[in-house]
């Protein structure tokens, strides 16, 4: 953890590292670093600008930063896309469907896969890049999420909102369909969380439950 930085008047920019990303809450720098897959807070400095990956803040900050690995020594700037604004919307409902036995047989094998490793965020990015979808029909989206809400508490293990969003995903993924997923971050107290979305509709679960969050990753 980045502490006790001295506030400086001079403020120059700066590039992140490509596997840190950052976000502002209030007058808190939050950071994730993918390559120590943890997060860092830098308390107290309202003078610092993020903007995608790009950096301004004081000198004497940023000087910490690159002490850490956190900063981009050379290069142009990282391609990665901005982590989007929160959802404002529920997925439209739609009427229940049975799972078929093709629908269980596929949760059970996405949770037997997902359940055996746990990999880094850094490997959950590399596994997910590329991947192919439709999100433009939200009923069918929404149609699949219901289906995976009656086929999850028969799973032996649920565990936290990194695990089932890992799983939700997949599950979608399986039938052609597709969603961002998004980490988003808190403070006093510190809070790490992740949800799927597409658009301003919220996929994994209800947009009102996101609002203390600041978007800071998306895969």
């Amino acid at each position: 953890m980045v502490a006790d930085v001295q506030v400086s008047a001079l403020s120059e920019n700066a590039l992140l590292a490509r596997t840190v990303h950052a976000v502002k809450s209030g007058d808190d720098l939050i950071l994730l670093d993918l390559e120590t897959d943890d997060y860092i807070l830098v308390p107290e400095c309202p003078t610092v600008q993020v903007n995608g990956a790009a950096l301004r803040a004081p000198m004497d900050l940023l000087l910490d930063l690159a002490a850490n690995d956190l900063l981009q020594s050379d290069g142009p700037a990282s391609d990665r896309p901005g982590a989007p604004p929160l959802p404002k919307y529920a997925l439209p409902q739609t009427a229940a469907q049975h799972p078929s036995l093709r629908d269980m047989a596929s949760f059970a094998s996405i949770w037997a896969g997902a359940s055996m490793r746990r990999p880094a965020l850094q490997a959950l990015v590399e596994g997910f890049a590329g991947r192919e979808g439709c999100r433009d029909d939200l009923i069918a989206v929404s149609g699949r999420v219901e289906m995976f809400r009656r086929l999850l508490p028969f799973a032996p293990r649920v565990g936290a909102c990194l695990f089932q969003a890992e799983l939700l995903l997949r599950f979608l993924n399986a039938a052609g369909l597709d969603a961002d997923w998004v980490f988003g971050v808190r403070t006093w107290p510190f809070m790490a969380h992740c949800w799927l979305q597409i658009g301003d509709h919220c996929v994994s679960q209800n947009p009102e439950t996101l609002t203390m969050y600041r978007p800071i990753m998306v895969i």
